[in-house]
């Protein structure tokens, strides 16, 4: 009696295990393709026929694009790279470097609207030269 309740016990624990472990394979694998973003060029998201993913896309700000209407805090501002031109809105504060000769990237997450306007979620400034001695 006693041996069968503990092959009935361990067979439980057993089993219990195994479900635990596939949720939590299961929950990491929707925690990581929720996290994911994709890198594209400005060709590529101009491009490309789903835009409804959230990406990231990397250039250097055009000279004298900036605009803001002092009522508002959505800027508009474009960005280049290979000779492509992406027009972009981000809502908000954007970064101190934003602006600076010295930042190297700017990189921008969001989505591509129907216009062909990035409109951002967040902003990115890369600057090497911050590590630079």
């Amino acid at each position: 009696m006693l041996k069968k309740i503990t092959n009935n016990f361990n067979f439980k624990l057993a089993i219990s295990l195994f479900v635990l472990l596939i949720a939590i394979i299961y929950l990491g694998t929707l925690a990581l393709e929720s996290s994911k973003t994709y890198y594209l060029t400005i060709n590529e998201i101009q491009n490309a026929p789903d835009n409804t993913k959230s990406v990231r896309v990397a250039g250097k700000l055009v000279q004298d694009s900036y605009t803001r209407s002092e009522a508002s805090t959505v800027s508009k501002f474009e960005i280049t790279d290979e000779g492509r031109i992406l027009k972009a809105s981000y809502e908000g504060v954007v970064p101190d470097m934003f602006f600076s000769s010295k930042s190297d990237t700017i990189i921008l997450e969001g989505k591509l609207n129907p216009k062909g306007e990035f409109e951002a979620e967040n902003i990115i400034v890369k600057c090497p030269s911050k590590y630079e001695e």
